[in-house]
């Protein structure tokens, strides 16, 4: 007996079949992938804020201190609840162009302007007895070099006018700015300097993800 079989379908409508039947798959696939880096991404930025030297100097060092950071603890725990919530993840299904199935994935970890943490209310120290609001982390992530208080200088040592009972600003010669080991500008700051220390935590992360 002989069977003999005749395909209809030209080699690039068989490339072209397959391919699509290839799509649900590897939505499939990304998908799954997709949620492991979701569940597993947010601690990661919790892990590297927290670790960096400007993370320990703001909860209970020089950063503390020199800022009049009362609740800093508080304040830093809302930080990293916002900035390890608020990554902004990119997904565009597959589809088949010049002859493949092509996706994109992508995670945003921090707006570039900040605007989701500069304007609330555990930004700033708010001194109602003497009426001035202090923008501390504007003036960390932002300000770098610049002077920030003129005429002003830090004295450290316990004051019981000092909201963190230990510091205060007094008048006098010199001028205050963010102690450069910690100062910030938009391209390289606390949150930008711990995530690039970081970035092989994320990588091995995407790593087993998409493996």
């Amino acid at each position: 007996m002989k069977i003999s079989l005749n395909l209809l379908e030209s080699d690039s409508q068989i490339k072209k079949l397959m391919l699509d039947a290839l799509v649900g798959e590897v939505d499939k696939y990304m998908v799954r992938s997709i949620s492991v880096v979701k569940r597993a991404l947010p601690s990661i930025m919790s892990g590297l804020i927290s670790r960096s030297p400007e993370y320990q100097s703001l909860e209970n060092g020089r950063l503390r201190l020199e800022l009049g950071i009362d609740n800093s603890s508080v304040k830093l725990a809302k930080l990293i609840t916002v900035w390890s919530t608020n990554i902004e993840y990119k997904y565009e299904r597959p589809t088949v162009s010049a002859g493949q199935v092509k996706t994109k994935f992508s995670a945003q970890l921090i707006r570039a302007d900040f605007s989701d943490v500069l304007y609330t209310d555990f930004a700033a120290v708010v001194d109602l007895a003497r009426g001035y609001t202090l923008p501390w982390l504007e003036w960390l992530l932002l300000e770098g070099n610049k002077i920030l208080v003129p005429n002003h200088s830090v004295v450290i040592g316990p004051n019981r006018g000092s909201r963190t009972g230990y510091a205060v600003m007094r008048e006098g010669r010199g001028s205050w700015k963010v102690p450069s080991e910690f100062s910030g500008t938009f391209r390289d700051n606390w949150i930008t300097r711990a995530i690039d220390k970081g970035m092989g935590d994320v990588e091995s992360l995407l790593d087993r993800a998409f493996q």
